[in-house]
């Protein structure tokens, strides 16, 4: 296949939060497989938080750093648009990590740490799940509260970020299991949207009366903390957590933009007294050791209708660099945020 595709590239580090301006977009002809090698029409980008971790000048933390120039990374959704590997066929759809552009060469025998494309089955569910409930944020949602938590039914998680991604997800799965779910959101749009979703409380951290809200909410403390955020939210959850309660720490957004020391007042003390006095256990850890077991018990879940899949699309590459900053900077968005490159078929 000839021609030429746009593509996402990094123009500058990102200084704090990433603004649209960090990103361009760039023409670039559409590459041609060689020898075992696929070409991908990208269909879906994820706009995962974490990527924000390769955008900083200075590496902090992560596996990677991007330079200025280079195409952005990221999942995505894409379909087999010419193949000469025998394991893909044309129109397949795979998921895979092949970057904010339209068309993409990849060699599945030399594919990167996460192992080849995975191969999807239109079939048994949106492809775009591949990228949410049955992906990356699925997985973490899962070992986070049923791995990590260790959330038995009867107990009570309260969840921060409770609208995104892997937050909306998490308080589902502590449904299933017979818990009671508290979700954290930011407005009154998605508390609404959380409760839809079967969440028993939801508690908007925009409100004035945020901590009385969350009090309220929380009559009986809570087992589980699932945390997503940091900053003035963990503050306010902390006092309310039970003795020997857990904490699966998944993210901590308020601080993606900030280095190895933020701005004062050092909340530390506090923090390690809150510790020993409650004997409390974090554990930060990574989705992806949850597994094909973690996949197919939301897939199970989500076909006795107890899970479903929140998504907000963006449609698409060029709203993809405005899109993937909103996302540090207080969205409306519900679920998992995705980019809709192209049509689902050719």
């Amino acid at each position: 296949m000839s021609g030429m595709q746009r593509q996402v590239v990094l123009r500058a580090y990102a200084k704090g939060n990433p603004r649209a301006t960090d990103f361009a977009i760039e023409g670039a002809p559409v590459p041609e497989p060689g020898e075992r090698e696929i070409l991908l029409r990208t269909i879906y980008i994820a706009l995962d938080p974490l990527i924000r971790f390769s955008l900083d000048e200075t590496l902090i933390s992560g596996a990677s750093r991007m330079v200025p120039g280079e195409v952005m990374v990221g999942p995505t959704v894409s379909q087999v648009a010419a193949s000469n590997h025998p394991d893909y066929a044309v129109g397949d759809y795979v998921e895979g990590r092949s970057g904010w552009r339209e068309y993409n060469v990849v060699a599945p025998d030399r594919s990167d740490y996460r192992g080849p494309p995975r191969k999807l089955d239109p079939a048994l569910a949106p492809v775009s799940t591949a990228l949410g409930a049955l992906g990356g944020p699925g997985q973490t949602a899962y070992e986070g509260v049923v791995n990590v938590g260790r959330l038995q039914a009867g107990e009570t998680i309260v969840i921060s970020a409770a609208a995104g991604a892997v937050g909306s997800i998490a308080g589902q799965i502590a449904k299933a299991l017979g818990a009671r779910a508290v979700g954290i959101a930011g407005g009154a749009d998605k508390c609404r949207a959380l409760r839809d979703l079967g969440f028993d409380a939801t508690v908007d951290y925009k409100a004035p009366d945020f901590a009385d809200q969350l009090k309220a909410a929380l009559p009986e403390g809570a087992d589980v903390y699932f945390e997503n955020v940091g900053g003035d939210v963990t503050l306010a959850v902390l006092p309310l957590l039970n003795r020997g309660a857990r904490m699966p720490m998944c993210g901590f957004i308020a601080y993606y933009g900030v280095g190895m020391e933020g701005p004062g007042p050092d909340h530390l003390p506090g923090f390690y007294r809150m510790i020993m006095n409650k004997g409390l256990e974090i554990k930060g850890f990574a989705g992806i050791f949850a597994g094909q077991k973690g996949l197919d018990a939301i897939a199970g879940w989500m076909n006795e209708g107890k899970v479903r899949f929140p998504e907000s699309i963006v449609e698409g590459l060029e709203a993809a660099p405005e899109a993937f900053s909103s996302v540090f900077s207080g969205h409306e968005h519900i679920g998992k945020l995705l980019v809709r490159v192209a049509p689902e078929t050719c």
